[in-house]
């Protein structure tokens, strides 16, 4: 029996809004304390746009294979991941993400290696939310408000 995708059940995530701080500038918080500044490509000490869906990947794809390295490689494990955007300019988008996971696994053997790399890389394309995202299509909108309608006339 075939099931309708849209019967699935979801649930709206924690809502995260970004302020302006500035120009071209501004600031994220989430409800756990943590805060990171967006700004336009270059801009000192923020992150871009397209910066942080690399590290939207880059930190997912690493959080979801981190069970399994370390479970191989032990807890002291170094783990890295980087993401690599590839874009185009002609109609401004990101056309393709890449991401690498690099750890040391010198201490196993071929076999025990390349049945870990499986073991990671089947982690990363089950759990990663951020991947699967990507991968399947993301419904994306976005609509413009105006508080003074809020506010009593004064």
């Amino acid at each position: 029996m075939a099931t309708d995708p849209a019967s699935h059940a979801t649930s709206l995530t924690a809502p995260i809004t970004a302020t302006r701080t500035g120009p071209w500038t501004l600031s994220v918080d989430n409800r756990r304390g943590a805060t990171l500044t967006i700004g336009m490509e270059g801009a000192e000490g923020s992150f871009s746009p397209v910066e942080l869906l690399q590290a939207a990947l880059a930190g997912c794809a690493a959080l979801s294979a981190e069970a399994q390295l370390v479970d191989k490689l032990g807890a002291d494990a170094s783990v890295s991941s980087t993401a690599q955007a590839t874009y185009a300019p002609d109609t401004n988008r990101i056309t393709h993400l890449s991401n690498t996971i690099t750890t040391d696994m010198a201490s196993l053997s071929a076999e025990r290696i390349e049945k870990l790399i499986q073991a990671a890389e089947r982690s990363v394309g089950t759990l990663c939310t951020v991947k699967r995202s990507l991968t399947h299509g993301i419904e994306a909108t976005t609509t413009v408000h105006n508080e003074a309608v809020d506010q009593p006339a004064g």
